[in-house]
């Protein structure tokens, strides 16, 4: 199901790269577009590892060390066996991207800070305090696995936030914030479910469904996205 994500990641950075070449395409979206490039890097390295794992393509001193299950070994840290994956980076560098598109000019023009705005702020929280949730959930006795998986669902939380913000403030002057409903929308069902695509069992309803949804908003967030900016300057 993975290879889904992985296609739709694909598809939508060559997207984002194609649109980056235009005029007048602003630097939000262009950072939005790194971030989803991350993800494809992120989603195709697991992909290739469960290919070789799982088709006993590794190499003799790989599976050696591997079978050895030394902690200085390379391999058990390659192909996540460690409880870390270098996929988990790509992971990372997504929502790093995506936690920054919202930082800075977007953040300040969405929400001015105005004591009326309070209760949206706070109702956004719901999202990030969700994701810790799932983490807890998914992660039961784990404990090896909960320092890597951090490196990824912290910036996914803080990404979370903002999405469920920027989702929910009322519009200002210029229809900024409407017209990028969509596309936030599509980034919190991305942040939400990537906890279950990561530590959910796979082969699972569970993880399936998750992956599919989370397919299906990767690909259409970007072209979201491009059609939002067009309209700030309209």
């Amino acid at each position: 199901m993975q290879t889904l994500i992985g296609a739709a990641a694909l598809i939508s950075t060559i997207f984002g790269l194609v649109q980056g070449t235009k005029r007048g395409i602003p630097l939000f979206f262009r950072i939005v577009t790194y971030g989803f490039a991350c993800y494809a890097m992120g989603t195709l390295y697991d992909i290739l590892r469960t290919a070789l794992v799982s088709s006993g393509a590794l190499p003799a001193l790989a599976l050696k060390q591997l079978s050895a299950a030394d902690p200085g070994a390379v391999m058990p840290l390659v192909t996540g066996q460690a409880g870390f994956s270098i996929g988990l980076i790509g992971y990372a560098g997504a929502f790093f991207f995506l936690f920054s598109s919202y930082v800075g000019a977007l953040d300040t023009l969405a929400d001015g800070r105005e004591p009326k705005l309070r209760p949206y702020r706070l109702g956004a929280l719901a999202a990030p305090v969700l994701i810790v949730l799932e983490g807890a959930l998914l992660l039961p006795g784990a404990r090896d696995a909960m320092a890597p998986m951090a490196l990824a669902l912290i910036p996914v939380a803080g990404t979370s936030y903002f999405a469920a913000k920027h989702l929910v403030l009322p519009d200002i002057e210029m229809g900024i914030i409407r017209v990028m409903r969509p596309y936030n929308a599509c980034v919190l069902a991305i942040c939400i479910l990537q906890p279950v695509v990561l530590l959910a069992a796979a082969g699972g309803i569970m993880h399936a469904a998750a992956c599919l949804t989370t397919a299906a908003a990767v690909l259409a967030a970007l072209p979201l996205a491009r059609i939002g900016v067009a309209k700030w300057f309209r």
